[in-house]
């Protein structure tokens, strides 16, 4: 029978522990909705990834209190990096199997080390646990008017010539901004859904999303001499999304 790992050095009361310096948590938007991504960003205090014989890695986790029907709580590996890189950790309600609870999270930003065991040989079970910030996030509770957006002018691509065996080209997607009565345009993000069937999109999850303010996208390389359907979506940073259909078919007017 496999012993259960020893957790060393449990979560002290304060935000900052054993001699670590102090982390400046980021956390963006400062409040969001049900649906909102949050980014969350720090400076790695101390390497991670595989050290003399261990993994050591940093984590963020946070709970609510909830009533069920939304996300409870989460736990979120940051990516390994040297110590000083400011990392950032995306924290999608969708990649987390729901969607936010109203309030506020508490989370913790933690540094986690498990030993590197030997395949086939004897390994001792342990974890050692670093408290090293806290930081919260600020959901608004359900509600509030979605953005009003005309959707998706324009999608078009250039791709010279008869096609080549593996050959990608990328689509330009254009439309105007949208308008928010709680958020300046400058803040709204936009969702964009492909397929490749007229009506085939699936608006549970974006194929790719923008950076606030956007206007214009650059998608990534798509088979060259395709067949692409494209509907794009206004979202303000409470989460509130508009629900139009219009949807463009890729053209190729260098065919």
């Amino acid at each position: 029978m496999v012993a259960a790992p020893t957790v060393v050095a449990s979560l002290l009361a304060g935000a900052i522990s054993l001699g670590q310096p102090a982390l400046h948590v980021r956390v963006t938007p400062p409040l969001g909705g049900s649906n909102t991504t949050f980014k969350v960003s720090f400076r790695v205090p101390a390497r991670t990834g595989t050290i003399n014989g261990a993994h050591r890695y940093d984590e963020l986790t946070g709970s609510a209190s909830t009533s069920g029907g939304c996300i409870a709580s989460f736990s979120v590996r940051a990516p390994n990096a040297p110590a000083g890189t400011r990392v950032s950790v995306t924290l999608d309600p969708r990649a987390l199997g729901g969607r936010w609870c109203p309030g506020t999270y508490a989370g913790r930003v933690e540094q986690l080390q498990t030993p590197v065991c030997p395949h086939g040989e004897a390994c001792p079970l342990y974890i050692v646990l670093t408290p090293l910030a806290r930081f919260t996030l600020h959901v608004e509770g359900a509600g509030g008017a979605a953005p009003s957006f005309g959707g998706l002018v324009s999608a078009l691509a250039c791709t010279p010539g008869p096609q080549r065996p593996g050959e990608t080209t990328p689509f330009t997607l254009r439309w105007q901004p949208a308008s928010d009565p709680a958020a300046p345009s400058s803040e709204i993000v936009y969702d964009i859904y492909e397929a490749t069937r007229a009506g085939g999109e699936s608006f549970a999850s974006p194929t790719w999303t923008t950076a606030p303010g956007a206007t214009v996208f650059r998608t990534s390389g798509l088979a060259s001499h395709g067949t692409f359907y494209f509907v794009v979506r206004a979202r303000d940073p409470a989460g509130n999304e508009d629900a139009n259909t219009v949807e463009r078919r890729g053209v190729d007017p260098c065919l």
